[in-house]
């Protein structure tokens, strides 16, 4: 059996927004009389007009996200628990590192 259906639009938005996209667009030819010539560039001009946008951007994402808006006792209750992290780690430093373990 044939193949009847050759593309479709679903996901696309997505794929071209995960790594940023760039688009190749020419700016608008200016209108012409029927009288006139037929307007058809050659093809160099058209490539030597054509413009980049960069207008799908992937966004930028941090190592440490924000803590602001998080529930204040969630956020002292994590500042005590990284104090805890730190001392333990010290702690094993001391106790192993000049045996490189």
């Amino acid at each position: 059996m044939a193949k009847s259906k050759n593309s479709s639009q679903h996901n696309q938005a997505k794929k071209n927004h995960k790594n940023g996209h760039e688009f190749l667009i020419s700016p608008p030819q200016p209108r012409r009389h029927p009288r006139e010539t037929s307007g058809i560039q050659p093809r160099e001009e058209l490539e030597l007009t054509r413009t980049r946008i960069y207008s799908i951007k992937k966004p930028i994402t941090h190592r440490y996200p924000s803590l602001k808006g998080t529930d204040p006792k969630f956020r002292r209750n994590h500042r005590h628990a990284l104090h805890g992290t730190m001392k333990a780690l010290v702690r094993w430093h001391i106790t192993y590192g000049m045996l490189g373990l």
